[in-house]
Order: C-alpha cells, then structure tokens, then sequence
C-alpha cells in the first residue's frame, strides 16, 4: 500500500513522519513522545508501533493517544517489522524513527528542516550523540569526524536517533529489511550512502540511553555480530580486526573530535561538553512547559 506524501495544511512545511517503535519501555516511553513534541514543530507526525507490550507502555499510550497520528499496538515480529509497519503508515516527506528508549535534543527537527531547505539534493543527514543512562544522566559524548560513504560502511558508527532522510531515497532503496533482528538501521544507512547524497551535521542532535535492558547492552555481541557479518557480506564490505590499521584510525578520528570537544571551555547549549548533569538541563523552560512529563 502506498501512503500519499502529505503536507500539513496549516502550515508551509513539509510533513516529518518520526516512527516510534516500543517493547516494554513504558518507563521511557513518556520521556521519548514528549522529547519529540516539546520542540512545537509546526508540520510533525508520530506513529508509535508497540509490539504488544505486558509493562505500563499501555497507561502511557492512552494519555499520549490523542496526539499521536497512528498508535498500534499488537503482537509483531521484531524491531523490523515494527518499523516496517510504521513506515507503511507515514505520510511526511522526511522520514526518521526514534526508539522508544532514547530522545531527541530540543533542536533536532529544526536543525533537519535547516539542513534539508538548505540544501534541497540532500538524501540523509545524521549528527552526534549523547549518551545518557537509564534515569537521564549525562555520561558521555560521541562526535563523528564527518561524513564518510567509506568509513561509515565500514564501521557502523552513524547514530541512528539522529538520522533524517527522504522518503524518495527511502522507497528507492526498498525501506527496512524485516529480517534482520539487530542491523536494520547498518543495512539501511549502507543503502542511502552508496544511493543518495549523505551529509553529517556537527551538532548533538539524538540522545542515546545505554541501560542492561537495552538491545545494544543485550545482544549486541551475539545476534548484533551476526546481523553486521551478514550485512557486510551482502554489500560486499571487508570486515577488519579489532586492531587493524582501518579500524584503528576510525576509533582514533572519533576519540580525537570527542576529545577536543571535552576540553573545549565554552560551549553554546547545543554543544555540552561536561558530563553527570540530567538531560533536562539542555531543555529551556518555556519548551517543557505545560507538560514536563519528560523527566
């Protein structure tokens, strides 16, 4: 089936279509529908696909509902099929998916719209990443050197919270891969680099939650290996040992910009560089309010 590209009609801006995938995750479910809709962006829809789950996702669902375009929430196949699902619904012209458990930063729509009215070839853009821990405390900082179609191949670094693209380059590519249980976003990312034109935006635009329950801390070792082993083979992308002087070099460019950016004395709010604050900190006032359930 295939959704019309629409437009919000009370405004001139294009339709962002954000997927929010969730399994179990009531305890952060909340933080992450309210970091999408504090940022008042005029022309956005979010599509949440629970996967039947037993927590309190269900109490959180019913009091986000009435500002959520679609809301399902049933037995599925997996993360993949979620976003397959969702994506099936959306109707924006720039497309993303947020999960459940992680946040976007108070700029992160306006900085896609910027991006994309700026340069109108752009297929994709992606950014740097906080990472936080299960109660919101700020513990670290990941700042990619910039964009690159062959390192990025390589090694599977592009932060996925932060990520923004074209439906035209989504459709082209042939969207999600429902069978793949860990590396769909890898598989996809792969897909756009060596179709679209990519571009890397040197701000902190998602905020990623490390927590024991999360599919990273999980499974990243096992099923994870496996789905990034399949994907490198399907593309043809030389997999290179922990030491080797590719991997090397991409783990050295990615701690040195980190690194700079620490000792840095001043930062604008975008750019923090301290660690052990609440991710709230980042949050004015005025765009919490009425409604600070996000912390």
């Amino acid at each position: 089936m295939t959704i019309p590209v629409a437009r919000d009609p009370r405004t001139p801006h294009e339709l962002i279509s954000v997927v929010v995938p969730s399994y179990n995750q009531g305890r952060w479910l909340g933080a992450c529908l309210e970091s999408l809709f504090a940022q008042g962006d005029p022309a956005l829809e979010v599509i949440v696909v629970d996967g039947g789950s037993t927590d309190s996702t269900h109490e959180v669902l019913d009091a986000w509902r009435p500002r959520l375009a679609v809301c399902i929430s049933e037995p599925d196949a997996g993360h993949a099929h979620a976003l397959e699902k969702g994506f099936a619904h959306a109707r924006g012209s720039i497309l993303s998916w947020l999960n459940s458990d992680d946040l976007h930063m108070p700029w992160t729509l306006a900085r896609w719209r910027e991006a994309f009215t700026r340069d109108p070839g752009l297929d994709m853009v992606h950014g740097d990443r906080v990472v936080i821990d299960a109660d919101g405390r700020v513990t670290g900082f990941r700042l990619l050197p910039g964009h690159s179609r062959f390192w990025l191949n390589r090694f599977p670094w592009t932060h996925q919270e932060t990520a923004a693209w074209r439906r035209t380059i989504y459709d082209r590519v042939g969207g999600i891969d429902r069978s793949l249980r860990f590396a769909m976003d890898y598989d996809l990312f792969v897909r756009f680099f060596d179709e679209g034109r990519c571009a890397h935006l040197r701000t902190f635009l998602g905020a990623f939650r490390w927590h024991d329950a999360s599919k990273s801390a999980r499974i990243q070792a096992t099923v994870g290996a496996a789905d990034m082993q399949l994907v490198r083979r399907r593309y043809g992308i030389p997999a290179h040992a922990r030491f080797s002087p590719p991997r090397v070099a991409m783990g050295l460019a990615v701690r040195g910009r980190t690194r700079l950016h620490a000792l840095a004395p001043h930062r604008p709010p975008e750019h923090p560089s301290r660690t052990g604050f609440h991710i709230s900190e980042l949050w004015p006032r005025e765009m919490r309010e009425p409604s600070p359930r996000l912390w």
